[in-house]
């Protein structure tokens, strides 16, 4: 099996806010894709782990994923350990994604950066025959993507790569609203910051899109430099 994106979010929902768009992009392209959530979400400050868990199914629906998978790892703890870097690179090998997305690599949610550390190292790791991981008792080979990207979240991070999403944009913002105990039902004061994020998604959007001449784009950061055959291939 060889899928087109594997997208790893700290939390159900960190995929959907950041690259959306281009998760629709790439299926609508008869491309395959999925997503792993590290943890269940279980420490948000609305909901919890079965309405998110509903919530993820539903969003996944709306995207149309090949498939989603669950690490089960804890929320507000995910640790850069051995036994979690052999959990995700069990889901790499099973998946053999050409491309990896992940989180921010620095963010609000401490959980944003440990997760990015936790998948590129995996992910290099993923690549060594001498790293033992095994699905449904059998021994898996080895597997590294041509790249990892982390996309971009909370804080402004200045992009390496943009990409078009704007004739996905709208379809983005109803996968987000699939998440309802996140961002349409939290009724205390202190679910203005989250309803604001909606906008502030938008807001990012636009201005990623601006830079290329669209009207929405999402944002991608990576460490290892971008390799065309063609400049004209860039623009």
């Amino acid at each position: 099996m060889s899928i087109d994106i594997l997208a790893f979010g700290a939390h159900p929902d960190d995929v959907e806010c950041a690259a959306a768009g281009v998760i629709l992009k790439t299926i609508s392209r008869q491309g395959k894709v999925v997503i792993a959530d590290l943890t269940k979400g279980e420490l948000g400050s609305f909901g919890d782990e079965h309405t998110r868990n509903k919530e993820a199914a539903e969003a996944s629906k709306k995207l149309g994923l090949f498939a989603r998978e669950q690490l089960n790892l804890m929320d507000g703890n995910i640790e850069n350990t051995h036994e979690n870097r052999l959990k995700v690179i069990e889901i790499i090998r099973k998946y053999q994604p050409k491309i990896i997305l992940a989180n921010a690599v620095f963010d609000r949610h401490s959980d944003h950066k440990k997760a990015a550390d936790l998948i590129r190292e995996a992910s290099f790791l993923s690549g060594l025959r001498k790293i033992e991981t095994y699905h449904q008792g059998k021994a898996q080979h080895k597997w590294r993507s041509r790249a990892v990207y982390n996309y971009i979240q909370d804080y402004f991070i200045k992009p390496d790569v943009v990409v078009d999403i704007s004739d996905f944009f709208n379809q983005k913002t109803e996968v987000i609203k699939a998440y309802e105990t996140q961002f349409l039902t939290a009724a205390d004061p202190s679910a203005v910051g989250i309803l604001n994020l909606l906008k502030q998604i938008e807001s990012t959007n636009q201005i990623f899109g601006r830079a290329i001449g669209v009207k929405y784009a999402e944002g991608f950061t990576c460490e290892r430099y971008i390799g065309t055959k063609d400049l004209m291939d860039l623009i």
